[in-house]
């Protein structure tokens, strides 16, 4: 993880906030999609995941497009906190220290190996 991040997701301003959750959204909305979310479940964010799962669930004829934006405007609220549980930084920007897809495979890494 990058030093010079900070920052947790609720100490982002509103509209970096909409920015990280959308960024987050589209790596969370494939790995729901292949029920492949076990690694978060490892954190205490099941509430969480739960809210927003079922509200994907209901999304699920839509197109990705379509359910992305959904999903942001109804759970936005649970995304934020979510993120906030799973250990990761942000940049000033708005940016995660580590990009999802590397924080995954970082996370799978630390497990095989403990």
């Amino acid at each position: 993880m990058n030093d010079d991040a900070q920052l947790s997701i609720t100490q982002l301003d509103s509209s970096l906030q909409h920015k990280a959750v959308e960024d987050f959204d589209a790596f969370y909305l494939p790995l729901f999609d292949a029920n492949n979310l076990e690694m978060m479940s490892n954190y205490d964010v099941a509430s969480y995941m739960t809210d927003i799962n079922e509200h994907l669930t209901y999304g699920r004829y839509m197109t990705k497009a379509q359910r992305l934006s959904d999903t942001v405007s109804f759970s936005f609220t649970a995304y934020v906190n979510l993120i906030d549980r799973l250990d990761q930084q942000y940049f000033t920007s708005g940016n995660p220290a580590l990009p999802w897809n590397e924080w995954l495979a970082a996370k799978f890494a630390q497990t095989a190996t403990s």
